[in-house]
């Protein structure tokens, strides 16, 4: 069973681990709703959550709130539809009004920090691309300047976004009414290219054609991915990074989910099976993790997770702060060391040319060299001087001196 600890303790082993998570090379996040609750979103399954909403409001039209995001369910009756399409434009106005929280703004920081690998969101607010991050959005056109390829993208939605809405015939995409009264289109609105479609074939005398109605752009219960080989392609891809290097440096996040929703538990369990010497913790304000987490999850941290992340960030303040006193002690002692090399006070400069000055005439004459052709006629003449005694005492090895 993962190791559990509590974010209020004041532990050595949960210092260790804040500061694992601070100094590490490589970080993979995966996040649920429980980020976002702070911001003003609802999540999904707490007693507060949408499901608990939706049930209470609409008991006659669903038996559980859960059914209302079950694709099996909802589109079997229009009254259910409708009641659908009303809850997604609600949460899309919710979206729109909020603003990236706290592990929005740390995810970021990682990024920034060159640490981030990828961070993967069941969430569908939309928050991450408020917080600067380059989020994948396979419904946005390629020729668009805000499209992001999947290689460089830091946040992949797993189950979509409500920036977009889809028409369920055609699927045609549209941008999503942010506002009440936007020009945009809504959840449950005619499709327009079907109705323009129809319109052309009605003026040509033929019949008309049926024409869709829009939903939003997110992936329901018991309803197929349609990006699941792109999503599946980029899980590989960081599988096999966090592979190519073992090192103990690499971490996975796990914030704010339960990990009921079995794509998602196959993902932490790819990624955390990826590499032995990685480290996986999970945070949440409940325990999630059993023995069926035994091996996959090392730590499991029950607290919040906006004061995990404010924790880590401390840690990275404070090694800032070190980084610049070093930084700027080590440039002034540079500095005085130079000023001490070359700045020379003014009055002993002065009292030093001064006495330069004075000795000058005895300086030279003590330093006086003779005159070089003066000093080789001498040698010259004391060479023959030498020679012609030598001549006269009939010396058979006369002196060599050289000239």
């Amino acid at each position: 069973m993962p190791q559990t600890l509590r974010l209020c303790e004041r532990s050595s082993e949960m210092q260790k681990l804040v500061k694992r998570v601070a100094g590490a090379r490589r970080v993979v996040v995966v996040t649920g709703a429980g980020i976002s609750v702070n911001c003003g979103i609802p999540d999904f399954r707490s007693s507060t959550g949408l499901f608990q909403q939706i049930q209470a409001a609409h008991s006659k039209v669903v038996s559980k709130g859960r059914d209302l995001f079950d694709a099996s369910v909802v589109f079997r009756s229009e009254q259910a539809a409708n009641v659908f399409y009303e809850w997604m434009t609600h949460l899309r106005h919710q979206c729109a009004d909020a603003q990236p929280g706290v592990v929005h703004q740390f995810i970021r920081e990682l990024a920034d920090r060159g640490m981030l690998l990828r961070s993967y969101t069941q969430n569908i607010d939309g928050l991450e691309r408020k917080a600067g991050l380059a989020v994948w959005d396979p419904y946005r056109p390629k020729d668009s300047p805000q499209y992001v390829s999947w290689q460089q993208a830091q946040s992949i939605p797993l189950h979509g976004t409500m920036e977009h809405l889809y028409c369920q015939l055609c699927s045609s995409s549209f941008h999503f009414a942010e506002q009440p009264g936007d020009t945009a289109l809504s959840a449950g609105d005619v499709c327009v290219d079907c109705m323009q479609r129809s319109e052309t074939r009605e003026a040509l005398g033929r019949r008309s054609l049926p024409a869709g109605k829009l939903r939003p752009a997110v992936v329901l219960y018991q309803e197929p991915h349609p990006h699941s080989e792109d999503i599946a392609k980029i899980i590989s891809h960081d599988t096999r990074a966090l592979k190519s290097r073992r090192t103990s440096h690499d971490v996975i996040l796990v914030f704010g989910t339960t990990l009921k929703v079995p794509g998602c538990r196959q993902l932490v369990k790819q990624l955390a099976t990826a590499s032995s010497q990685s480290t996986t913790i999970l945070v949440n304000n409940e325990p999630v993790c059993g023995r069926v987490w035994d091996g996959i999850v090392d730590y499991q941290v029950i607290g919040c997770v906006d004061d995990w992340c404010s924790r880590i960030r401390r840690v990275w303040n404070s090694q800032t702060k070190i980084t610049r006193w070093t930084a700027t002690t080590k440039s002034a002692t540079r500095k005085e060391n130079k000023c001490d090399t070359l700045a020379v006070p003014q009055k002993a400069l002065s009292r030093k040319r001064k006495a330069v000055d004075e000795d000058e005439p005895e300086r030279k004459q003590q330093c006086v060299v003779p005159d070089l052709p003066a000093r080789r006629s001498r040698r010259i003449a004391a060479t023959r001087s030498h020679l012609d005694h030598c001549q006269q005492q009939q010396s058979p090895r006369p002196l060599s001196i050289c000239t």
